[in-house]
């Protein structure tokens, strides 16, 4: 295609490439110059005075060529002269530049410097969330133009909030091709919506009739590892600034003491449980703690135990956390401790109770496993330095973490060192003697106490844990609770007085608790008005039971809805006494129970059988299950 033919086509007849137009529309004579308001300068058009510029390739440049097509076009039909239009756009650029500029300067270098106020916080704290929660309930937070959309369901604040307040939720069901109805669950990711909160930069909002600044910056931050030296990781730390006009920060504070308020108001009858943050984020001895779940409080009264021990550790701790007891502890040069120890088998609600009592107290639960890998002595310390005054720390199934002297581990590396040698044709330890002779917890202390790549033998030792608890710089004001299902095979110098104050002995179940569980699970809601349980079963019932099916007729008298309270109580009573007391475990009757939920009846019917079956279970060490 013939470039300079496709300008000639375009162009009027009167305009060529070597012919000019003056302001009025008529053609200058020669070569002389144009008059006021002409085109050219001095004999040069615009596209003159560029060709020095392009060296001369005016004729084989297609941008030149595209540029004169604009500028005699505007110059023949618009009347306008394209050098002003150049000369007025470069105007409003060096304009836009300047102010733009000067109110940098006049914002950041006296405004934000000496007429604001500002309180940073980083995403690890706790606060971080609770202003975004309170931002993302915020109505002008939805209007933004510049949000963030996060999934509801993976959000730091979602918890469980909304599966307790939907009880009577519509679920979607399938239907079976037998008839049967079974909820479904497939769609509720599709219909749950997202949650917008602001996006990183700078935001706007106003409260309590002030305004507010919001800025959030992100950044990626180089970090070591205290296990490997030498790899590095990158992980991406945010900053949350907010800032308001005003010499006091005073606003500000009120603010985040507003955002915590509407956090935690959810959170009244919450138990909040934290564990140990990775360590990465943890050696560097702040925000050492991070939370894992947000459970309901549970009620003293769903925990099977005697009455008479549930009033003494109530009482004890109630005594403990009086505002008064700190200065009557230190008058008196008493560190202010208190470790309780709760032994017995499993599923008799060891750490049922504790969540219980920190639920009656108001206080979190942090949790702590000694089994942890990465847990160093020091880390432990750590952890234990960084909570808070009042809390409950729980150290679960503490007889399973392999706690042993010094000397002892000494006595025992000699000891497989020995073994080792002597073994011919093999490095290995010899194997146990028996099929008995390996249990989970000899397993456990094997994989806590393995070596490193640099030889040193890990693990969290007794003096490492005792230091932890009551050293010369333990943290004080928080309750210890330790549980155990061999108090048996524990230290002596764990137990004593001083670290463990109070211990509390768990049994299985006797008859009475039985009929308390027995009560307490088919006992209706307070807060639902729907009957308490309709007993409403299938046409046909596969039962849970020795293997064996039992098909219950659609007509039998369980279907009655069971609503008189005396009669609940005669049928629980009847259920305790077919249990034998001392056999099995509240959590194991709990577990019939559970399955079992709608109809009490079945469930006494049913438990004269499961019971057998499971103390012939137990007789015979048999871990395959019969009965359910």
């Amino acid at each position: 295609m013939d470039f300079n033919q496709l300008i000639r086509e375009l162009l009027p007849p009167t305009i060529g490439p070597n012919m000019s137009m003056t302001a009025d529309g008529s053609s200058p004579a020669g070569n002389a110059s144009t008059t006021h308001g002409s085109f050219r300068m001095n004999g040069l058009g615009i596209e003159g005075l560029l060709m020095p510029l392009l060296g001369g390739g005016m004729h084989a440049n297609p941008l030149m060529r595209t540029f004169m097509l604009v500028n005699q076009t505007l110059g023949a039909y618009l009347g306008i002269d394209p050098t002003a239009l150049v000369t007025a756009m470069g105007f409003v650029w060096a304009t836009y530049r300047l102010t733009r500029q000067f109110w940098s300067l006049v914002w950041h270098g006296l405004v934000l410097e000496y007429m604001t106020s500002s309180v940073s916080v980083v995403s690890d704290d706790e606060i971080f969330d609770h202003v975004m929660v309170w931002l993302a309930a915020q109505p002008r937070t939805e209007r933004s133009r510049l949000l963030m959309a996060e999934t509801a369901l993976q959000s730091a604040w979602e918890g469980d909030r909304g599966e307790y307040a939907a009880t009577r939720q519509a679920v979607p069901v399938t239907v079976s091709e037998d008839g049967k109805e079974y909820v479904n669950f497939s769609q509720q990711k599709a219909s749950t919506p997202p949650r917008y909160i602001p996006a990183f930069g700078i935001h706007g909002f106003w409260f309590r009739h002030r305004y507010f600044s919001l800025h959030r910056r992100q950044k990626p931050v180089m970090e070591g590892s205290n296990i490997a030296p030498a790899a590095v990781t990158i992980r991406d730390k945010e900053t949350m600034v907010i800032s308001c006009f005003g010499l006091s920060p005073e606003p500000i504070k009120e603010l985040l003491a507003h955002a915590r308020e509407h956090y935690y108001k959810d959170h009244y009858a919450k138990t909040l449980i934290k564990r140990p943050n990775s360590s990465l984020i943890r050696r560097h001895g702040r925000h050492s703690w991070t939370s894992v779940a947000n459970r309901p409080v549970r009620p003293m009264n769903t925990v099977v135990l005697d009455q008479k021990q549930k009033t003494a550790v109530l009482s004890d701790m109630n005594e403990y956390l009086q505002p008064e007891t700190p200065r009557w502890y230190a008058n008196r040069g008493i560190p202010l401790r208190r470790g309780y120890l709760f032994h017995g088998p499993p599923g008799t609600g060891k750490t049922s109770l504790s969540f219980a009592l920190a639920g009656v107290f108001g206080l979190d639960i942090y949790v702590v496993s000694l089994l942890e890998p990465q847990l160093s002595e020091e880390d432990l310390s750590n952890l234990f330095n960084c909570l808070p005054r009042r809390c409950v720390v729980l150290l679960e199934d503490i007889d399973t973490a392999g706690l042993t002297r010094t000397e002892e581990k000494i006595g025992h590396s000699v000891r497989t060192n020995t073994k080792t040698t002597t073994t011919t044709g093999s490095n290995a330890t010899s194997p146990p003697s028996g099929p008995n002779e390996w249990k989970v917890t000899d397993l456990a202390r094997a994989l806590k106490g393995g070596r490193g790549s640099d030889g040193e033998q890990k693990g969290i030792s007794l003096s490492g844990l005792l230091n932890a608890i009551d050293g010369v710089a333990s943290h004080e004001g928080r309750v210890l609770i330790m549980t155990t299902n061999r108090p048996e095979s524990l230290d002596d110098a764990l137990i004593r007085p001083g670290r463990v104050d109070l211990q509390v002995a768990f049994s299985n179940a006797t008859q009475e608790q039985a009929s308390e569980l027995f009560q307490r699970m088919y006992t209706p809601d307070q807060s639902t008005k729907s009957p308490p349980f309709t007993d409403l079963q299938p046409q046909k019932e596969t039962r849970l039971f020795l293997g064996k099916q039992d098909a219950i007729d659609g007509k039998d008298d369980s279907e009655t809805p069971i609503t008189d309270a005396d009669e609940l109580s005669r049928i629980a009573a009847e259920f305790g006494s077919k249990i034998v007391s001392g056999q099995l475990s509240p959590a194991e009757i709990q577990g019939f129970l559970l399955k079992r939920r709608k109809w009490p009846r079945k469930a006494l019917r049913d438990v004269e059988g499961w019971v057998k079956a499971m103390v012939e279970q137990k007789a015979s060490k048999s871990k395959v299950t019969q009965a359910q």
